[in-house]
């Protein structure tokens, strides 16, 4: 019998801690409300570039081998000097 009071005390505490836990996470009144605004509507690669290229014609980059070096150091395929134009004129 001693042995199982020893077990029923050592499972006790544990057991009543859990069952506050439980209790104070249910709780109503810290509820917050969260709105969400609809996603944006997802900008297609190809307008993605065009609207990149546009912003780079105002940047001074008029030229179709200024256009394509920027494009290829923008995907990692060019590196180096030819990519300082992009390095200094990052676009998202």
């Amino acid at each position: 019998m001693d042995a199982s009071l020893r077990t029923f005390g050592r499972w006790t505490l544990p057991l009543l801690a859990s069952a506050l836990l439980l209790l104070g996470c249910g709780t109503q009144e810290s509820a917050v409300t969260v709105t969400t605004e609809p996603p944006a509507p997802s900008e297609s690669p190809q307008d993605r570039n065009l609207r990149i290229r546009e912003q780079l014609l105002q940047l001074g980059c008029t030229t179709n081998s200024c256009l394509q070096t920027y494009f290829a150091c923008q995907d990692g395929t060019l590196t180096g000097d030819p990519c300082l134009f992009y390095r200094e004129h990052p676009l998202p």
